[in-house]
């Protein structure tokens, strides 16, 4: 057996690389923020450029500085005409810009490589058709997947009173919380 004893005093500076988890958060997340965010340390990846490239084509402004991303969030208010999203092989991707795509006007079309088609997607259309988002997926529950405009909620809190009785996300832009 090692014993190991704890260290009284540590002086050191730790330089870790860029997280891709971290990275797709902290994106959609200052995208959606009102003004300026800079990402300190950001992963590039394929991955995570599948990300951005989305972001941008919903008219999010994005800019790579050396390892560190500036994106200009827009508030919740994302371009709204029908696009295209090629994702690759990144699930995390796939699955954020689906429900983000869902607070813009027009028309989205998901789509990815060969592998990232035999993911299941079923899920998360139904809880988003569930939530009023006209989400479906061709062949059903997999790649490529389309969906249209959330609806604005109605109420206090984010309830339609009318249909449901859960809570409903929706776009700071409104005036409210994401969820």
């Amino acid at each position: 057996m090692i014993e190991i004893e704890p260290v009284q005093h540590c002086d050191a500076f730790l330089r870790l690389p860029g997280s891709k988890s971290c990275t797709h958060r902290a994106l959609i997340l200052s995208s959606l923020a009102d003004g300026e965010s800079v990402l300190l340390g950001a992963l590039r990846s394929e991955d995570t450029g599948h990300t951005v490239r989305a972001l941008q084509k919903f008219g999010v402004p994005i800019f790579w500085e050396g390892t560190s991303l500036r994106v200009i969030g827009q508030g919740g208010r994302l371009r709204g005409r029908d696009e295209t999203v090629f994702v690759g092989n990144s699930g995390t991707s796939m699955r954020f810009l689906t429900a983000l795509a869902a607070l813009r006007r027009g028309r989205t079309l998901l789509d990815g490589d060969e592998r990232m088609r035999t993911r299941p997607m079923g899920e998360l259309l139904s809880a988003l058709e569930a939530l009023g988002v006209r989400a479906y997926s061709t062949p059903p529950e997999r790649l490529p997947a389309r969906g249209g405009r959330f609806p604005r909620p109605q109420g206090r809190h984010g309830e339609d009173q009318r249909r449901r009785k859960q809570p409903v996300p929706f776009s700071p832009a409104d005036g409210g919380p994401l969820c």
